[in-house]
């Protein structure tokens, strides 16, 4: 919770009614700097404060466009509390266009966390994210969406940690941000966390931190960066940040589980599904047609499931997925 003391990252420091921006040094290149702009919203009045993230891949361009948005159209005269924002996290990914992994040194930064100081420059990142910026919010939203390659359902998930409070305030800005389904991840269950996830990391440090999935492909289309900008506006509600009321989904599915389909034989994919479809047991989900035209293979679901990514690869390998699906079910009443 924010009050009239200033709020700093490194010599990024904010006051009462101010927004103030500047970038982050984390190391260097051969050719320069590596580092990540931050954007202090310091609103006039007392209040949560909310860190956003997005650019942890940098080739998911819906959630940055979103972060940007918000901070070009948040007013710090009305704002209760603080915004804090890194719009692009991860720059030689973002320049370089590169899709999963830092071409630096080859990591995943979504699996880095926390990171180590004297790491290379992926575990330095998230180690300065998560004790620099992170640690001083009450929430943190991570943005993401499908990266090259990838189709995805829009979703929202949280990393359980076994602290009452800290999981229902999760729970709540989950089923805000979604469209439709989200995601508690719980360790020992079928849907276990993820092993060096930021959000799951800061969650555990203390700080109620969710994944904001939405987007495919590399694209920016209009209506995935609206699903982010939605979310955000109902978390920020939620938290007393800005008026009005928030707007959960009326519909809401949790998931329980997920499988992948994958193709045994190679070839040419003709995909019969869409993303976000319900599937049935047996349906089938593509033909893969060899390099003279013959179908080779029906891939068909082992079970019943919504399509939560599909891989966009029209050219197949035995072994390779084609589309992950979520387990789900209609999720219990609750109450913000």
């Amino acid at each position: 919770m924010s009050n009239g003391t200033a709020i700093a990252v490194r010599d990024i420091k904010g006051k009462p009614g101010e927004v103030v921006r500047g970038f982050v040094e984390i190391g260097e290149t051969p050719m320069g700097p590596i580092q990540f702009p931050v954007v202090i919203v310091r609103g006039a009045q007392p209040g949560a404060t909310l860190c956003l993230t997005a650019g942890v891949h940098a080739t998911e361009y819906p959630g940055i466009d979103a972060v940007l948005k918000t901070v070009a159209t948040t007013d710090p005269q009305t704002l209760c509390g603080t915004l804090i924002a890194v719009p692009v996290v991860n720059q030689i990914m973002f320049q370089t266009r590169t899709g999963f992994t830092n071409p630096i040194d080859g990591l995943n930064l979504n699996r880095a966390a926390p990171g180590q100081a004297d790491g290379t420059i992926s575990q330095v990142l998230a180690h300065t994210l998560l004790t620099e910026v992170i640690a001083q919010a009450d929430a943190h939203i991570d943005c993401h969406g499908g990266d090259l390659g990838e189709e995805l359902w829009p979703y929202a998930g949280y990393v359980l940690t076994g602290s009452a409070d800290q999981d229902k305030m999760g729970e709540a800005m989950v089923r805000l941000y979604t469209p439709r389904i989200f995601a508690l991840y719980q360790d020992d269950t079928a849907l276990p966390a993820t092993g060096g996830s930021v959000t799951a990391t800061a969650s555990r440090q203390g700080t109620v931190s969710i994944l904001a999935e939405a987007g495919s492909d590399g694209t920016l289309r209009p209506a995935d960066t609206e699903h982010h900008l939605r979310g955000i506006r109902n978390v920020m509600r939620y938290l007393g940040m800005i008026d009005g009321d928030p707007e959960p989904c009326p519909d809401p599915l949790r998931a329980r589980g997920q499988f992948i389909v994958s193709a045994r034989r190679g070839g040419l994919v003709r995909l019969e599904i869409e993303i976000g479809q319900e599937l049935v047991a047996g349906q089938k989900v593509a033909d893969i047609v060899d390099v003279f035209g013959d179908v080779v293979e029906e891939v068909v679901t082992p079970e019943a499931g919504i399509a939560r990514l599909i891989w966009t690869h029209k050219a197949i390998n035995t072994g390779d997925p084609v589309v992950k699906c979520w387990r789900a079910e209609p999720a219990e009443p609750f109450t913000l």
